[in-house]
């Protein structure tokens, strides 16, 4: 223990002449960058002093248990463990604060009790011979007081002001929002709030951004502005959330509270929207992504209703159990209420004698929603049969209206929604002069403004709701055509549907790969029938609109499967699918999850896979899918060589591909390599595809290797 003693005695003099230096002549200390991981492990460290003084406090109440040579021996032992330790946490600290993004004040108050914490502790070693350390010995007291002092100010700098007393305050009750609330304050901010402002705030400011309030956030950081007002795509904050994870740029950091897909998703569309942190919530069209999106974050506060009370009987549970389908949903919309609602799901898997089916809870049954589901004209006679009906939902049905007024058996109807249906005025007067009816929903349907003011005049217990026309005069932005197809990988002469949620739009689209415009691409008026790979890019036009945003899709054609296929390199640990049987199962990945069990990712190593047939096939071509998601470092390779031959120790270069250098940042999306084959046969295949070694200068990881992630490889 002498040696011990006497390294530590060193040990310590130095250290703290050390840190003393640092702190009288901090403006003048320029620290190599080597050390940064040194001062990142401060927080790491700090507890050991605290709890060697601990122990140390325990052992000065329980003196009187033992005996005084090892009372004597434990104590000194404890100080220099604590001394030690409070040292190197000390210098630890200086060299972090060295980072800057930290609030000045408090950060020199922290330093200051942090290096007084050490000092006290080497001093009460030094003379611990004549100090006698018992219950009353306010030297340890003292050090624990300042070891305190410290933690609270490292605590303010770290989580925020007042953070080691803040849970004796009254808790702040969550903010209750009205539509007249900015969607910024009520969705917003309360994400950048739980997320961003750790790090960004006034104590602490990483990147020179702090995120504290809405002016400090538009002051940027010392990259600029955190958004691009219309440009999600080439905003910092979307490009920086959607890194991979383990990237040194990506944020928030790695371990700490990350966003989820659908805050990144409100927070691109509100950005693609116009970022405008003072439009109010009712202010936003009933087609905004933002608003829809937002609503879910938050509870818009609405007047306090008395809670209906159903004096028919309860559903039984086996009657629950049979309405209740994987594509119909049946439940107590209100807890001890014998009440139903019923929503539909999934347009494709509606049948009628589900509909026919809730006649077993057909007294229960206050709501229906039945929207985007083909439901025509005779399928209003089995609804008209739920006498307790309240809410019913046909927006974007099939129905024209013709057998509406039958929904007059429903007494109690006092809301109905026909937006996007063929209904006309004629079919909806019939149904007006029901007197529970308080609401109708006329959007994007043949009821016209005059109309509304026609029918609100005399039928004035009614509000008629036409959606978006609070402005005549503003021009909208169309949303992009919807794909009806759901299955990527065609058959022969398969065809492609798409279709739009608005009248009299026109989708243009294209075959070639060029970008549609909204005057001279092709006019869609009827299936596109394929046969082969094909890329089709499609935006919708209407007059006096904005055209919408471009859709891509890429469809894929196999005519052919290996038997066998084995991956020469792996894929990266955290995107390996579900191994080599992922790239001919024919099923696509999802261009919005790149963690989906159908990608393999490789970055470190290149892609090389061996495809192997029984029999020789005739080979035309093949065709890579892979993904495109510039924001994250996901790229088209730069390379692709195809292999062939009889055996797998017999191989030729047939076929080498190299990839224009992109320009831009693109959108995410599900793109094909097409390799063409001089016509022959094959039993193996080996692909090579290199990656993009250097991301290019324009791109905000310039510089960095790209990913390759793919899904299939379709042979034909």
């Amino acid at each position: 223990m002498v040696r011990f003693y006497k390294i530590s005695s060193y040990l310590l003099l130095s250290f703290n002449l050390l840190l003393l230096f640092f702190l009288l002549f901090e403006t003048d200390v320029s620290l190599p960058l080597w050390m940064s991981p040194v001062g990142r492990m401060h927080p790491l460290l700090l507890h050991l002093p605290i709890g060697f003084s601990v122990i140390l406090l325990v052992f000065l109440l329980l003196k009187n248990e033992f005996e005084t040579k090892t009372y004597e021996i434990l104590v000194k032992l404890l100080l220099t463990l604590t001394a030690i330790t409070a040292s190197i946490v000390a210098l630890m600290g200086f060299l972090l604060s060295k980072e800057g993004g930290y609030d000045a004040d408090l950060l020199q108050i922290h330093k200051w009790t942090g290096a007084g914490v050490s000092f006290v502790s080497y001093g009460a070693l030094l003379f611990s011979d004549e100090i006698k350390f018992t219950t009353k010995s306010y030297g340890t007291w003292g050090l624990l007081v300042l070891i305190a002092i410290a933690g609270h100010f490292g605590a303010d700098i770290t989580h925020g002001e007042n953070y080691l007393f803040e849970a004796f305050q009254t808790k702040k009750t969550a903010p209750q929002f009205t539509e007249n609330n900015t969607l910024y304050e009520a969705a917003i901010f309360p994400i950048f709030e739980a997320k961003c402002i750790a790090c960004h705030n006034d104590q602490k400011v990483k990147g020179e951004l702090n995120m504290s309030s809405i002016e400090r956030i538009l002051k940027g950081g010392k990259h600029g502005g955190i958004w691009k007002i219309g440009d999600a795509l080439n905003s910092h904050l979307i490009q920086r959330a959607n890194l991979p994870l383990d990237e040194k740029e990506h944020m928030p950091p790695k371990g700490k509270p990350q966003l989820t897909t659908d805050e990144i998703a409100l927070l691109t569309a509100w950005i693609n929207e116009g970022a405008d942190v003072k439009k109010v919530i009712k202010a936003y069209l009933a087609s905004s992504e933002a608003k829809k999106m937002a609503l879910k974050f938050i509870s818009i506060k609405t007047p306090q209703k008395e809670t209906k009370v159903y004096t028919f009987s309860m559903p039984s549970e086996s009657s629950l159990k049979e309405v209740n389908t994987p594509f119909c949903t049946v439940f107590q919309f209100a807890t001890g209420s014998p009440a139903l609602q019923a929503d539909f799901f999934v347009s494709k898997k509606y049948e009628r004698k589900t509909l026919e089916n809730l006649s077993k809870v057909s007294e229960q049954l206050v709501i229906l929603n039945l929207a985007k589901m083909p439901v025509k004209d005779e399928d209003i006679t089995l609804i008209a049969n739920f006498p307790n009906l309240e809410r019913l939902n046909l927006n974007q049905t099939d129905i024209t209206g013709n057998t509406l007024e039958q929904l007059k058996k429903c007494k109690k109807l006092e809301s109905i929604a026909l937006a996007g249906t063929k209904i006309s005025k004629g079919n909806l007067q019939k149904l007006l002069d029901l007197p529970t009816l308080k609401e109708v929903f006329v959007w994007n349907t043949a009821i016209d403004e005059a109309t509304t003011n026609e029918f609100s005049k005399k039928y004035s217990k009614i509000k008629f709701d036409r959606g978006g026309v609070d402005n005549p005069n503003e021009i909208l932005k169309l949303n992009p055509p919807i794909l009806v197809n759901e299955d990527f990988v065609i058959k022969a002469n398969t065809p492609i549907t798409f279709k739009h949620t608005l009248k009299n739009v026109n989708i243009r689209y294209t075959l070639d790969g060029t970008d549609p415009d909204s005057t001279t691409a092709t006019i869609y008026d009827k299936p596109i029938v394929i046969d082969a790979y094909t890329k089709i890019k499609a935006i919708a036009t209407k007059e006096n609109w904005y055209a919408s945003g471009k859709v891509e899709f890429s469809f894929f054609k196999s005519n052919f499967s290996p038997d066998t296929a084995y991956l020469t390199n792996l894929p990266d640990p955290k995107y390996s699918g579900k191994g080599v049987t992922s790239l001919y199962d024919l099923k696509k990945g999802p261009n919005d999850n790149f963690s989906d069990k159908a990608w393999l990712g490789f970055r470190d190593k290149e892609f090389v896979a061996l495809f192997e047939f029984k029999n020789a096939k005739p080979l035309k071509g093949l065709n890579i899918s892979y993904l495109q998601k510039m924001d994250s470092f996901i790229m088209e390779p730069a390379l692709v060589e195809v292999w062939a031959g009889t055996n797998k120790n017999d191989l030729k270069v047939i076929q080498k591909i190299v990839s224009k250098p992109p320009t831009k940042m693109e959108g995410r999306a599900n793109l094909g390599i097409e390799i063409p084959i001089n016509k022959n046969t094959y039993k193996v295949i080996k692909l090579v595809v290199k990656q993009i070694q250097k991301l290019p200068a324009w791109h905000p990881g310039k510089g960095q290797k790209a990913w390759f992630f793919v899904d299939e490889v379709f042979f034909y």
